[in-house]
């Protein structure tokens, strides 16, 4: 059971990956209405160039490999690598740097988006809970870097800080797929392509819910079915079950001083 939870947390990211690229490089749709009649709109693509709207598209791409697949895998370095504590320590350094990196990319993508098309920056509950994220993880990284890799805290110092270690990343976890989560459905509620109703390319349509909205709440529902496995994966880690002893778990059932062993005999 533990290695099935291990292997849903390392292979969903990757693949919540490929479906956040696919959706903002090929599957992006706006739904405009003006009166009855409603046009759809390819946002799909990804540029760089200055006020080109795709410039977008970066930001949700940079933040899942930065936020979703680096720091799970981080997470999951000291549980599933057969390397030495030493190695596995640098591993787990290095994805959390280059999750770090893409995530600032990510933010320089949408805030340049905004910027470009006089948008204001940080209206949404999206943006305040993305900022928090950052925040917290940066000091935290900040913090565990000083005390676990350089200079380095003396033993006993490391053997207290580091409960609040994993707590405080697995909270900041939590916190990176609740705003990956808040950032779609503030997507698919800009694109209104989940209660489509009018006529659409001739056809009289009334609730329909597009490809975009159907690829955008897939994604959201494996963000979150993803985190539910990394946190048993990473409570299983820390709390293996002790081996069933026969007789262990009885009850006195009769008086007497009999006793009946219930859950021996099923």
């Amino acid at each position: 059971m533990e290695l099935s939870f291990r292997a849903l947390a390392h292979g969903l990211p990757l693949l919540i990956l490929v479906l956040v690229g696919y959706w903002m490089g090929s599957g992006l749709t706006q739904y405009v209405s003006v009166g009855d009649v409603i046009t759809e709109k390819d946002l799909s693509g990804f540029s760089w160039a200055h006020a080109d709207g795709r410039v977008f598209n970066w930001h949700p791409v940079f933040m899942t490999f930065g936020f979703v697949v680096c720091s799970s895998q981080a997470a999951l370095a000291y549980i599933s690598l057969p390397f030495s504590h030493d190695i596995n320590k640098r591993i787990h350094l290095s994805l959390h740097t280059l999750g770090l990196v893409s995530a600032v990319t990510g933010a320089i993508a949408v805030f340049r988006f905004h910027n470009e098309h006089s948008i204001t920056n940080l209206y949404s509950l999206h943006s305040w809970l993305g900022l928090l994220t950052v925040i917290l993880f940066l000091g935290h990284y900040v913090v565990s870097f000083y005390v676990f890799f350089y200079p380095g805290a003396q033993q006993p110092v490391r053997a207290q800080v580091n409960p609040f270690h994993i707590g405080l990343g697995i909270g900041i976890l939590g916190l990176v797929f609740l705003t990956a989560c808040t950032g779609i459905l503030e997507k698919l509620s800009f694109n209104a392509s989940c209660n489509v109703t009018g006529t659409l390319n001739g056809n009289q349509v009334k609730g329909f819910m597009a490809a975009d909205c159907v690829l955008g709440n897939t994604i959201g529902l494996l963000l979150a079915f993803t985190f539910a496995t990394l946190a048993v994966t990473i409570w299983l880690s820390k709390h293996k079950p002790e081996p069933f002893l026969e007789g262990a778990e009885s009850a006195p059932l009769i008086s007497g001083g009999q006793k009946k062993d219930h859950y021996a005999r099923g």
